[in-house]
C-alpha cells in the first residue's frame, strides 16, 4: 500500500476533563477549515499521552525550537497568524487553553517559516457558559499570544526572561495581553494591525575589524578568523566566520586551518563573481541555505580528514552571512555571534554545551555556567560525525549595529557586561578587537582568543570595493 506521511505531536493529558468524542469529531472537522491550522488526521490517548496525527506539510520546522528571533514585523505577522487561528477556533466555540512554554510545541512554522500553524487541537476545550470561566479562558489565550510574540521576536519564552529583552515596539502588546486590557483576541489583533509601519532601514556600510591571539597559558593558537566584504554595489554583502580548534597537540591547530580554507575554498567564487551572491538576494531561505551548506562542507571535510588520520580533531564554528539589512547567523559548538544595540547586548546564537542546557532547564543560574566544572564539554562540533545540524538565526540589521563574533577564549574570560562596555566606547572595530583581546588576557588569557567585530552604519563615503582577509596565528 502506498505510505502516507505524516506528524505525530505527543503530550502529556491536561488537567482539564477529557473530550467527548463528539467534541473530537468537531475539533477534526475544525482543523479542516483554517490556513493557520495543520489539518488533523485523529487525536488519540494511548497510556498517559495523547496524540495528535496530522498531515505532513512538507518543509517546517517546532516553532519552540532552534530559538531563532525574527524582526519585529516576522513577529507581529507569526503573531497574527496564529491569533486569527485562535479567533476562528472562538466563533466555534473552543479556546486553546495552553499558555507555557510547552505551547509553543503545538506550533509549526511551515515554507521557510513564513507560515506558523497550530498543529494540535487535543490542547482545546470548549468555552464555557459562566463568565468568570470564560473571562479566564480567553485571557489565557491572550497570554498565549503574549509569549508567542515575545519568543518569536527574541528566541527566548516569556517565563524565564524579562520583558524588557523583547524589542520596545513589541513591548506594549505583550503587556496589554498579559494585564488582560483586551477583551476579546480580535481586538488584540486589531491593535497589532493598527501598528504603524516601521520606517525602512536606508543602505548600510559594513567596517570591519578581527583579531586572534593565542593567550597567556597556550603556545598554539588554534583560533582562525575569516572576514569577507564585498560592496561594490547594492546590496552590500558580507561573511565572517571564527573558528576554534580542538584534539590537542597540533590537532586543533590544524582542524581550524582546515575549517578555514574549506570556507574560503567554497565562497572564493563569491569573490571573483559577486553577482553569485547577489542572486540570492530577497531569499531569506536561500540565504540561510547556502550558510548551512557551507558550514556543512566544510564539516564533511574536517570529517574525512580526521578519519584518514584516526584523529578526534574537531572544531566549533559561529558565522554570519549580511546581505543589506539582513543577517543570517549560524553556529556549531560554543563559539557565539552578539549583536550590540542602542546599548543592550544580545547573545544571538545558542551554545552547544553541558552547561546551556542546564540554564536552559533551570537546573544552574546563568551566571554559575561561567565557572562550572564541566563548562568546556560539548555536544555538537564539527569534525565528528559526516552530517551535522547548523542552527540558524536571522536577524534585521539597523544602523549603529555591531556584531561580535567569538571564541570561548573571548566569553569566558570577560562578563558580557564589559564587553559591551568596550564596544561602547572604542571608535573603530580593528580598535574593539584589539581592546577585546587585551581584556581577555588581562582576565587572565586561559585559552586562545579569535574577535571579529562587524560595525554598521548609514551610507556615507564611499569604501574600499571588495576586501577579503583572515588570520590564523
Amino acid at each position: 500500500m502506498p505510505l502516507r506521511p505524516v506528524l505525530i505531536h505527543e503530550r502529556p493529558p491536561r488537567q482539564a476533563s477529557l473530550l467527548s468524542s463528539v467534541q473530537l469529531e468537531q475539533l477534526l472537522h475544525l482543523s479542516t477549515g483554517h490556513v493557520n491550522i495543520l489539518p488533523h488526521l485523529a487525536i488519540l490517548q494511548y497510556q498517559e499521552s495523547f496524540y495528535t496525527v496530522t498531515g505532513h506539510p512538507g518543509t517546517w520546522g517546532v516553532v519552540g525550537y532552534g530559538r531563532r528571533q525574527r524582526s519585529p514585523e516576522e513577529a507581529l505577522n507569526g503573531t497574527a497568524q496564529a491569533g486569527r487561528a485562535l479567533v476562528y477556533l472562538h466563533s466555534h466555540n473552543f479556546v486553546h487553553t495552553e499558555v507555557s512554554g510547552a505551547s509553543l510545541e503545538s506550533l509549526i512554522a511551515t515554507e521557510r517559516g513564513k507560515h506558523i500553524k497550530l498543529a494540535d487541537l487535543s490542547t482545546c476545550t470548549p468555552m464555557s457558559s459562566d463568565e468568570r470561566v470564560l473571562w479566564k479562558q480567553i485571557g489565557n489565550d491572550l497570554a498565549f499570544l503574549a509569549c508567542l510574540l515575545f519568543y518569536l521576536a527574541t528566541g527566548q519564552e516569556l517565563a524565564r526572561a524579562g520583558i524588557e529583552n523583547a524589542p520596545a515596539t513589541l513591548q506594549p502588546f505583550i503587556e496589554r495581553a498579559l494585564r488582560r486590557q483586551y477583551a476579546t483576541v480580535q481586538e488584540m489583533l486589531a491593535d497589532l494591525m493598527l501598528q504603524p509601519a516601521m520606517p525602512t532601514p536606508g543602505p548600510l556600510k559594513y567596517s570591519c575589524g578581527q583579531a586572534t591571539h593565542p593567550g597567556l597559558k597556550r603556545s598554539r593558537n588554534e583560533d582562525v578568523v575569516v572576514s569577507l566584504t564585498l560592496e561594490d554595489g547594492q546590496p552590500p554583502a558580507g561573511f565572517y566566520l571564527v573558528a576554534d580548534g580542538m584534539g590537542g597537540h597540533e590537532a586543533g591547530d590544524l582542524a581550524s586551518n582546515i575549517v578555514k580554507q574549506a570556507v574560503t575554498d567554497q565562497l572564493a567564487r563569491i569573490r571573483t563573481s559577486p553577482e553569485l551572491l547577489r542572486a540570492h538576494l530577497g531569499a531569506e531561505g536561500t540565504l540561510s541555505e547556502l550558510l548551512t551548506q557551507t558550514i556543512q562542507q566544510a564539516n564533511r571535510t574536517l570529517f574525512q580528514y580526521a578519519q584518514k588520520q584516526g584523529s578526534s580533531m574537531g572544531a566549533t564554528v559561529t558565522a554570519a552571512l549580511v546581505v543589506g539589512d539582513l543577517a543570517i547567523v549560524a553556529n556549531v559548538g560554543d563559539s557565539r555571534t552578539y549583536l550590540l544595540r542602542e546599548g543592550r547586548l544580545e547573545q544571538l546564537t545558542q551554545d552547544h554545551s553541558l552547561v546551556a542546557r542546564l540554564v536552559d532547564v533551570g537546573m544552574i543560574a546563568p551566571h554559575e555556567a561561567r565557572t562550572h566544572p564541566q563548562r568546556n564539554q560539548i555536544y555538537r562540533c564539527l569534525g565528528h560525525r559526516p552530517d551535522i545540524e547548523v542552527d540558524i538565526f536571522t536577524r534585521q540589521l539597523q544602523g549603529g549595529d555591531i556584531l561580535l563574533l567569538c571564541s570561548d577564549g573571548l566569553w569566558g574570560m570577560v562578563e558580557d557586561a564589559e564587553i559591551c562596555r568596550i564596544l561602547k566606547e572604542v571608535d573603530t572595530p580593528q580598535q574593539a578587537c584589539d581592546a577585546l583581546v587585551e581584556a581577555a588576557n588581562n582576565a587572565g588569557g586561559e585559552d586562545n582568543i579569535g574577535v571579529i567585530v562587524v560595525k554598521l552604519e548609514g551610507v556615507g563615503e564611499n569604501i574600499p570595493a571588495l576586501s577579503m582577509r583572515w588570520s590564523s596565528a
